[in-house]
């Protein structure tokens, strides 16, 4: 982590582009920096109250399980793949067109589960939803970019953390409503939130274009190298912390807590932290240097960790994941304003893409690079497995920032 790339306290006041807008532009401009973190949720709140009608409509038993799995799974890798694309879009349509198309795509994508009956056909709606979700991250990030600087987009930032939180809790909620009048009916707020935003977006105004690096394909991918560090702790960031998330479950069931409804209020509370804290973030981490920032949350999820592998009741549980939820509230926040500092103002989209790429990819392996701790320690001591190792990776970032210190002072 490269002194210079981080930001520090010293560089907290620099003005923002947007105060230079009149009132209503400047609201328009701060809706449409939502429209990814709220859509987004969407993704992964809508389906769990009809994963078990989806199986039943796909037939039932192994098949019938294994494609709504794959319903969950596919929308990740379409992420994935649409971001590294998102940047080379944005240069060559623009930012605003670039993002209107992608939010056509997800509602069109999303909502075609009212309809849609062949397994492979609802899949690919599926993998196209996460494509437009991948496509609208990269884009509004790079809307905070060119419209906020300073402690404003730190706060920007810990607000959409925060709106990503408060919006899953809500769609869980709204698509379990709706569910029970017709179960498809949660597939129409892929359009429906679509729709909220689009008038955001029409009256953001005319947006400075990204044009198209020059230096060929290997020249460009050597511009990226100050996104390396960011790419790499958010990588691993998002592996510890759905490593504790997925099997977060199978302790609370192991120790008897396997009311659905207790698990959910668990869930809940986590959400809710994250909330909490990430706004609390975007006004608090910007008096601090952002290694630090990284580093207390990476202990503070180490710490959850522990409480959930030693968590023996609903209250320890509900302890650990709101520890949990405040660390990802401080550490996606400083995360994401880490990155927008290291990307190059020439290749921004192409930067942020190549970040949620990452981001999303170490959520996707999180399963297969923990399995080793949980055949060598067990069901609970990979929570402390993966722990030590955050203590002794965030141990050597500290030494390896006092070196430097106590050479100059000899």
């Amino acid at each position: 982590m490269a002194g210079h790339a981080i930001q520090s306290p010293d560089d907290a006041n620099e003005p923002s582009p947007v105060d230079a807008f009149g009132a209503l532009r400047r609201l328009m401009i701060a809706t449409a920096c939502f429209t990814a973190t709220v859509a987004t949720a969407l993704i992964y709140d809508v389906l769990p109250p009809i994963m078990g009608d989806l199986a039943r409509h796909f037939g039932g038993g192994t098949t019938g399980g294994s494609i709504a799995q794959m319903a969950g799974a596919l929308p990740l890798f379409g992420v994935m793949a649409a971001a590294l694309l998102s940047g080379p879009a944005i240069e060559r349509f623009g930012l605003r067109p670039t993002l209107l198309a992608s939010m056509a795509l997800f509602a069109i994508a999303g909502s075609s589960g009212v309809s849609v009956d062949l397994p492979w056909l609802f899949l690919l709606g599926r993998l196209l939803t996460g494509a437009g979700a991948g496509l609208m991250t990269t884009a509004c990030s790079s809307l905070i970019v060119i419209y906020y600087r300073g402690a404003a987009r730190t706060r920007m930032n810990g607000m959409i953390v925060g709106a990503g939180s408060v919006a899953a809790i809500v769609f869980v909620l709204v698509a379990g409503f709706a569910a029970t009048f017709w179960w498809r009916g949660p597939f129409l707020m892929h359009a429906a939130v679509v729709l909220a935003f689009v008038p955001a977006v029409l009256l953001v105004g005319p947006v400075p274009e990204s044009p198209a690096p020059e230096g060929g394909m290997m020249g460009n991918l050597r511009r990226l190298a100050p996104m390396g560090p960011v790419c790499l702790v958010g990588f691993l960031w998002f592996v510890a912390m759905l490593m504790g998330s997925i099997q977060s479950p199978f302790v609370m069931v192991q120790s008897g807590v396997a009311d659905h409804r207790v698990i959910a209020t668990i869930f809940a509370l986590n959400a809710a932290a994250v909330a909490i804290s990430s706004v609390v973030a975007g006004r608090v981490a910007p008096r601090f240097h952002t290694t630090t920032v990284l580093c207390g949350s990476f202990l503070l999820l180490g710490a959850s960790l522990c409480i959930i592998g030693a968590g023996t009741t609903a209250l320890h549980f509900a302890l650990g994941l709101i520890v949990s939820g405040i660390s990802v509230g401080f550490g996606l926040t400083a995360l994401w304003t880490w990155g927008m500092r290291c990307a190059p103002q020439d290749i921004v989209p192409r930067s942020l893409g190549a970040m949620t790429t990452c981001l999303y990819l170490g959520g996707a392996l999180s399963p297969v690079l923990t399995a080793p701790y949980h055949a060598m320690l067990g069901l609970r001591g990979q929570f402390y497995g993966v722990a030590a190792t955050i203590a002794i990776a965030v141990a050597l970032v500290g030494t390896a920032r006092r070196l430097p210190r106590r050479q100059s002072a000899a």
